[in-house]
């Protein structure tokens, strides 16, 4: 059997890296000698991470079918022109034969003949039918549609829909989702859209991010704490430089970052835990969560003790550090699953997505969720102190409720 996960980020961001790992371990759960292919943007940091967290057997990296350039504005136009041909083309030779690799020379033409030596097409493009970053949203429905007018049973893993509210995109993706395999969403948004667009795919399942399979390691957890000077029983945190489109709330980025700058400094001065921002995202753009951990550091009077983490952990390393902290303050939506899936600790959730607040709910935490456009001081250290009073419950609660949710995933994917 061969499978091609398709639609993956960069190690630069550990959920992207999850969703891969994650991708990886589900086919060789199915079938432990397949041969596996990943499509992603940067081949390179996927393949160290992959040799990092002993996962890169017999496993083959390429550049996804549409990474797109670094660069100006010219080469960026160039690149789309490119892409709009190639797009064109591609359509007219789909119109005769499904096998149309010999049509293509380069980069593509290795993408398309791995496509059609596949059984399985898995998507982990999580995020990619959302209108927040319709520039990308467009191009992978095309990608994904290719390969499914090449006759492939396509399978979208931990699958978020929306917002959107371009019709183009929603034409597309309903068209593209219509003739899927199968389709695994992490929130009941997500399922409820497939519903109202009554989607025609073979297989509909609502279910969980396949992050929540994350495995740790034992020996890194020490490893991890003496590396970065960290106390077991630390608060993790995790930031987020968000848009802000379409919001209702009056907080906006400077409210959202003093809201947890003034929690932070509460917690040292009631608590004594040390804090320690983990960044999900690393060079990626000019506000990385690196950039946004140091203006909110900035921001607090109580600076003692902080560890702000500068490089790029791997989702190991990542649940095998959030597996030692007291509780985590989240933002980023991988963060969350891997402290409280992996790593079993409670989370507070400052949400920017429904999926966020939806996954609070699926462990049954949405007591401890704010959304961002709303949140404040006040409302973070209420839910600190809730938390702290009531430890020992919510940890024992967390645990039951996250082996549930593992084995509810594992039997919808025994499905197909």
């Amino acid at each position: 059997m061969k499978v091609v996960v398709t639609e993956g980020g960069t190690a630069n961001n550990v959920g992207s890296m999850a969703l891969i790992e994650n991708a990886i371990k589900i086919a060789r759960h199915k079938n432990p000698n397949c041969s596996i292919s990943v499509f992603c943007l940067d081949p390179k940091s996927v393949i160290q991470t992959l040799e990092k967290d002993g996962m890169f057997d017999r496993i083959a990296v390429y550049s996804d079918l549409f990474p797109i350039p670094r660069g100006g504005a010219l080469r960026k136009t160039l690149w789309f022109i490119q892409c709009v041909s190639w797009i064109l083309y591609s359509r007219f030779i789909l119109l005769f034969c499904k096998k149309i690799s010999w049509a293509f020379g380069g980069r593509k033409k290795k993408n398309l003949q791995e496509v059609e030596q596949a059984d399985y097409i898995y998507c982990i493009g999580a995020e990619r039918i959302n209108d927040v970053y319709y520039k990308t949203a467009l191009l992978s429905l095309y990608a994904i549609g290719t390969y499914v007018k090449m006759g492939k049973k396509l399978i979208h893993l931990s699958l978020t829909i929306g917002p959107v509210f371009n019709k183009t995109t929603i034409y597309l993706a309903k068209n593209i989702l219509n003739k899927s395999y199968a389709i695994f969403v992490r929130d009941q948004k997500s399922f409820d859209i497939l519903k109202n667009w009554h989607c025609r795919a073979s297989f509909q399942f609502s279910s969980y991010d396949i992050a929540l399979l994350q495995s740790l390691d034992v020996d890194k957890k020490q490893s991890l704490l003496q590396e970065f000077g960290i106390q077991k029983n630390f608060v993790g945190v995790s930031c987020i430089y968000w848009l802000f489109r379409k919001v209702n709330g009056p907080t906006r980025q400077d409210g959202y970052e003093l809201a947890i700058a003034k929690c932070l400094d509460y917690i040292i001065e009631k608590y004594n835990f040390q804090i320690v921002f983990t960044p999900t995202v690393v060079g990626v753009g000019s506000y990385d969560d690196v950039a946004i951990g140091t203006h909110i550091f900035q921001k607090m009077e109580q600076k003692q003790g902080v560890v702000l983490i500068d490089r790029i952990l791997s989702p190991v390393e990542m649940a095998s550090l959030l597996s030692q902290c007291k509780f985590s303050i989240v933002t980023r939506m991988h963060a969350a699953i891997l402290c409280s899936g992996a790593g079993n600790r409670p989370i507070i959730a400052i949400s920017y997505l429904y999926k966020l607040r939806e996954y609070m709910r699926n462990i049954l935490c949405e007591e401890y969720c704010v959304d961002i456009d709303y949140v404040n001081a006040e409302i973070l250290t209420d839910l600190i102190d809730k938390l702290i009073d009531n430890y020992q419950i919510e940890c024992q609660k967390l645990l039951r409720r996250q082996v549930y949710l593992r084995e509810k995933l594992i039997e919808s994917l025994v499905q197909i």
